[in-house]
């Protein structure tokens, strides 16, 4: 990319745009996705009637990113290279996939390393010749341009460019004639861009503001992988005002060839599920993300109901006394269940399609959708849910299959084309 930059590299500070925590990262502990308003920050240099005094607020309540102190946001602070490409990855619910972006001159120990190497790997970060990504260089209206434009597949664009100071010739013609036809950018001025301006923490976040506008609301999939190291046989309802108790986790089944507890193995798997429905475009959130938690079936439901996600897969094996039973089955709420019927619908076409899509891959015996108004996590769930159970551990054949990292990446397909299939029929 041949782009005109400013001669000085910043100093960046400590609190700088987008050196934030990932908001998303932690849903497992804050129940989800930060809702409209969950910040009530005020800041003294955002006012009313300015082209960012709505973007600013909504940036803040998505948990893109915050103020440079408590009632300060610093709209005209110049943004780095790095710092616009962990805004995006904020924006993104921080994906946790991307290849070591082969850049010289990021330390993994950067706070900003994993957005770089997510950009990298969804072809937003540019090419560099000498290796070198320069991430505390500050970011030029026409970088930061091209970098929304890559987030948003690079869309062609037709019309007449207003702004004189936009070469026809230069590497980012194509995106800024997207941004004005589009809205992203209305220009410094009528004739004028100022690509080689240094963008500002307003105008980022800006323009970001007016791209959400565009794109489609991406799917929010809440992923369980099921169990815990420790089981806890607390009691809590089977649903809603139920009398009927059942233990709050249990410990699960384990694979004599595997030598995986069955707590592991889902762990193991949804983790990888989770990067493959990140990499086809669906926001995850995970109900857990190692051993050492305390989640009963009502409090891994409740995390997707307060996330208002689109659906919840939980990720089971089976177990059974008869070693010689084997197969993969999902689980789903019958017809008459007595607390969330309105969802049967929903839940026997998703449960039906991971199913058929796992065995496809896998080449599983495919038992069907097991209906059944038994399941904890099922009756407290009201978003549409399916417990998908892998296989057999008890099973030493498929607890064999289950063990290896090719047959979990079947099984991840198959649930990945099932969501597809599933959404595109609703």
């Amino acid at each position: 990319m041949v782009i005109r930059r400013i001669a000085a590299v910043l100093l960046v500070s400590a609190m700088l745009l987008c050196c934030l925590p990932c908001a998303f990262a932690d849903a497992t502990a804050s129940g989800g996705r930060l809702p409209d308003g969950a910040h009530d920050a005020v800041f003294a240099d955002v006012a009313p009637g300015t082209y960012y005094a709505e973007a600013v607020p909504w940036a803040v309540e998505r948990g893109i990113t915050d103020g440079v102190t408590e009632n300060k946001f610093r709209p005209n602070r110049i943004c780095s290279r790095a710092d616009v490409l962990a805004l995006l990855w904020q924006y993104d619910r921080c994906p946790h996939y991307g290849r070591t972006p082969g850049f010289t001159d990021l330390s993994a120990d950067d706070s900003r390393y994993s957005a770089l190497c997510w950009a990298a790997d969804a072809g937003i970060a540019d090419d560099s010749e000498d290796e070198r990504f320069r991430p505390d260089d500050c970011c030029t209206r026409a970088e930061a341009v091209l970098f929304l434009w890559r987030y948003a597949g690079s869309p062609s664009a037709t019309g007449a460019m207003r702004f004189r100071d936009v070469p026809a010739d230069s590497a980012y013609r194509m995106a800024v004639l997207w941004a004005l036809k589009r809205g992203v950018t209305r220009g410094t001025s009528k004739e004028t861009f100022s690509p080689d301006v240094p963008c500002t923490r307003a105008q980022l976040v800006t323009m970001l503001y007016r791209l959400n506008r565009m794109l489609p609301e991406k799917r929010l999939i809440v992923i369980d992988p099921g169990h815990q190291r420790h089981a806890n046989y607390d009691k809590e309802p089977n649903g809603p005002g139920s009398s009927e108790l059942k233990a709050k986790t249990a410990s699960g089944t384990y694979g004599e060839i595997s030598k995986l507890n069955e707590y592991e193995l889902n762990l193991t798997v949804s983790l990888q599920l989770r990067e493959a429905l990140e990499r086809r475009g669906y926001w995850v959130i995970m109900t857990r993300e190692s051993h050492d938690v305390d989640l009963s079936n009502i409090e891994r439901a409740e995390i997707a109901n307060r996330a208002g996600a689109d659906i919840a897969i939980r990720i089971h094996a089976n177990g059974s006394s008869n070693t010689s039973v084997y197969g993969a089955e999902t689980v789903t709420m019958t017809r008459n269940n007595p607390y969330h019927p309105e969802l049967y619908s929903r839940c026997r076409a998703l449960s039906q399609a991971i199913i058929d899509h796992i065995c496809l891959q896998t080449g599983a015996k495919n038992k069907g959708v097991w209906e059944t108004d038994t399941m904890t996590g099922v009756n407290w769930s009201e978003v549409p849910v399916t417990i998908v159970e892998m296989g057999y551990m008890s099973n030493p054949d498929e607890d064999r299959n289950l063990g290896t990292p090719s047959y979990q990446a079947k099984i991840v397909q198959g649930i990945c084309d099932g969501v597809n299939e599933y959404f595109a029929n609703q």
